[in-house]
C-alpha cells in the first residue's frame, strides 16, 4: 500500500533524517494502513501500571541483590540516551522468550512492513501472550543475515537474536528505538502490542501514574527476566533485568524492577 503524499520519498530510505514528530507521524500512518487496514488485531487492552506498596522488605530483596552475580539491568534515559545504571549490561543471557519482539521488528523490517494478515497476527500473538508457536512462525521468515542487517541498521549491539542470547544493553537500546521511532518499519505495532504485554511484575509496584507502558518477559528453566519502557513525568524511560541461576523462584524480579524505578527513574 503506498504511502501518503506527505511521505513520498520515505518508504525506502531510513527514518533517521526526520524529525520525531513526522516519524511518528509515520508509523501511526503505517499502523492504520498496514497492520489495521489487513484484518489482523490487538486482543487486549493496553494498561497502566498498579501502583500497590513497594514493602520495606522488597526494599531489602532489592538492596541485597542490586550486585548479585547471577544478574545483569540496565536503566535508561530514553530521550537522552543517557544510562542512569547497569550492571553487567553487556553480559549475553539465555533470554528465553524475551526476544520475541525483535523477532518481530526483524521480519518487519525484511518486509518493510509489508506483512500478511496472518503474519501481522502472529506478531500479535507473540508479543502480548508470547506464544512460542507464534514465535516459530515469525523466525520461520527471517534469517541469520536478516538479523544481522537489522542490528548493523539500527546501530544496535550485535547479540544473538535467534539463537535466543541478549544483553540487558540489547534491549535497552532496542526500546530506545521503538519509543523514539527510530524504525522504519513497525514501530507502532510492537510499542500497542508490548502496551498488552500479559506478565510481568514490576508494573504492578510502579505508580499507577504511568498510564504508558509495556515491555516483554522471558523464562526457561533457571533463566527469569523482565523488561520495561514507560513514560514517568514525561520523560521515557527503560529498565531491563536478565537472570540466571535460578534467581527469581518468587518475586525477586517484581522487587528488583520496583528498586530500579525507585533509586534511578523516581
Amino acid at each position: 500500500m503506498a504511502l501518503p503524499a506527505t511521505f513520498a520519498g520515505c518508504a525506502a530510505s531510513s527514518t533517521s533524517g526526520l524529525g520525531t514528530s513526522a516519524r511518528k507521524s509515520r508509523a501511526q500512518w503505517e499502523y492504520r494502513n498496514r497492520f489495521l487496514a489487513s484484518g489482523a488485531r490487538l486482543r487486549f487492552r493496553a494498561h497502566s501500571a498498579h501502583g500497590r506498596p513497594f514493602t520495606a522488605g522488597m526494599e531489602y530483596v532489592y538492596r541485597t541483590h542490586k550486585r548479585d552475580p547471577r544478574i545483569g539491568y540496565a536503566v535508561k534515559n530514553l530521550a537522552t540516551g543517557q544510562y542512569l545504571a547497569a550492571f553487567q549490561a553487556d553480559k549475553l543471557f539465555l533470554g528465553g522468550s524475551m526476544p520475541k519482539p525483535a523477532v518481530a521488528a526483524v521480519l518487519l523490517e525484511k518486509r518493510r512492513g509489508n506483512l500478511t494478515r496472518e503474519e501481522f497476527q502472529n506478531v500479535v500473538y507473540a508479543c502480548d501472550l508470547s506464544r512460542n508457536e507464534s514465535w516459530y512462525y515469525l523466525m520461520a521468515r527471517i534469517t541469520p543475515a536478516d538479523e544481522q542487517y537489522f542490528e548493523r541498521k539500527y546501530r544496535l549491539p550485535d547479540v544473538q537474536i535467534l539463537n535466543n542470547w541478549q544483553s540487558p544493553r540489547f534491549y535497552a537500546e532496542f526500546y530506545e528505538r521503538c519509543v523514539n521511532y527510530r524504525l522504519d518499519y513497525g514501530c507502532e505495532l510492537l510499542l500497542e502490542a508490548m502496551r498488552r504485554d500479559q506478565y510481568g511484575l514490576g508494573r504492578w509496584v510502579m505508580p499507577a501514574s504511568i498510564t504508558y507502558i509495556g515491555g516483554k518477559t522471558g523464562n526457561y528453566g533457571e533463566w527469569d527476566h523482565e523488561s520495561l519502557f514507560f513514560y514517568y513525568r514525561n520523560t521515557p524511560y527503560a529498565i531491563v533485568l536478565y537472570t540466571r541461576g535460578n534467581f527469581a523462584p518468587g518475586n525477586q524480579l517484581g522487587c528488583m524492577m520496583g528498586g530500579l524505578f525507585r533509586e534511578y527513574c523516581a
